[in-house]
């Protein structure tokens, strides 16, 4: 606040953010009720990218759930780091605004005591090791089911809370909760995406500079902090916990240019920082998409009807029933059943990762991946 009134750029990112969030959740429930023609969670969700990024350089095909598209986001999102560090987590990531709106539902928070809250900071990048050393173990988003913001996304569809997200959903209510309480918790404890942004953006040279001589020290900067960063005690804030949100500069009482966002040594407007995160992501992505090579779905069916080319059998979803699994591979339905080895008593409108409701034991990404080797 400035004044008693919303700073522009503080209101153009919280529209941005609100949009983002809800367009995100939109994408999820068609792609749940929609089909595989519309992108997951994991192929949108930029950290997929450096789960597969292993495999990708080994030459290997992308692994499950993920598309070319995700390495563009991947590789966009670290670029945008070394620009203007974690801005992602900042300006666009839609699991951090949504742990921001819930935090406006309870104003007064409650701080973490330094100590514990220096020591809980590292659990992230610890989240992020394992993380990144299982999923090139195992070549698989191994991850997915610790994920609470995977978890949000198949809200739609409450069996799946309860039995292949599990975990995430315990976590995601927890997330939540503790979001009412304490500013971007997810974000600042335990996200492995935003521990790699923090790393990257080391090399930045963007930052947040304190004007020392005219700075009265009332301390605001820190208190309206969505990640507890004490700036008022920085002339630099150059840690790896700064999202880039410019919050700071906004709502400083102090003389003009006492907080201010700096790069290279030149001062840039809190606005500036925040639209062009907005459009280097977005309009990048735009242009990759025109350009053919942004692609996070796989083809419509009509595509397939029109170009007669068909995916292979490791490129099929779970999200696709037995029927549609065996229209994209082009092969007659009685031939796809016995590919993969389900009885024909199984209804051909079962997702493929449902059939093991009917067929106990059955693993439909392992059985993708044996076949798909053949």
């Amino acid at each position: 606040m400035m004044n008693g009134k919303i700073r522009i750029s503080s209101l153009i990112r919280w529209i941005v953010l609100g949009i983002i969030l809800i367009g995100s959740m939109v994408i999820h429930y068609l792609h749940l009720n929609g089909g595989a023609q519309y992108p997951s969670v994991h192929a949108i969700c930029p950290y997929g990218g450096i789960e597969n990024l292993w495999e990708w350089l080994r030459g290997q095909a992308n692994i499950s759930k993920i598309f070319s598209g995700t390495m563009v986001l991947f590789f966009l999102t670290a670029v945008l780091a070394i620009v203007s560090r974690r801005s992602f987590c900042g300006n666009i990531c839609p699991f951090g605004a949504l742990q921001e709106f819930l935090g406006f539902l309870v104003p007064k928070k409650f701080r973490v005591p330094e100590k514990i809250d220096r020591v809980l900071r590292k659990t992230k990048y610890v989240i992020l090791v394992v993380s990144l050393g299982m999923a090139w173990y195992t070549a698989t988003l191994w991850l997915s089911p610790f994920d609470p913001w995977a978890a949000f996304a198949h809200m739609y569809k409450g069996e799946e809370l309860l039995n292949e997200y599990l975990i995430g959903t315990i976590l995601l209510v927890v997330v939540i909760i503790a979001s009412l309480f304490n500013k971007r918790f997810f974000c600042k404890y335990m996200c492995p995406a935003g521990a790699m942004y923090g790393i990257i953006g080391k090399i930045s040279p963007f930052k947040m500079e304190r004007n020392e001589k005219t700075c009265t020290n009332c301390k605001v900067c820190t208190n309206k902090c969505p990640m507890d960063i004490e700036v008022h005690k920085m002339n630099k804030v150059t840690t790896a916990e700064c999202i880039s949100c410019a919050r700071c500069v906004d709502v400083c009482p102090a003389k003009s240019g006492t907080m201010a966002p700096k790069a290279a040594g030149y001062s840039v407007k809190p606005l500036i920082v925040v639209l062009s995160t907005i459009v280097i992501f977005f309009g990048s992505i735009w242009v990759l998409n025109a350009a053919g090579l942004y692609t996070v779905s796989i083809p419509t069916q009509e595509e397939i009807e029109q170009e007669q080319n068909y995916i292979p059998i490791r490129d099929i979803r779970g999200s696709m029933t037995i029927e549609q699994g065996a229209f994209y591979t082009g092969k007659d339905l009685d031939e796809f059943y016995s590919i993969m080895e389900i009885p024909k008593s199984v209804p051909k409108e079962t997702l493929l990762k449902s059939v093991v409701m009917y067929v106990p034991g059955y693993d439909f990404h392992a059985m993708k991946a044996a076949k798909g080797s053949e």
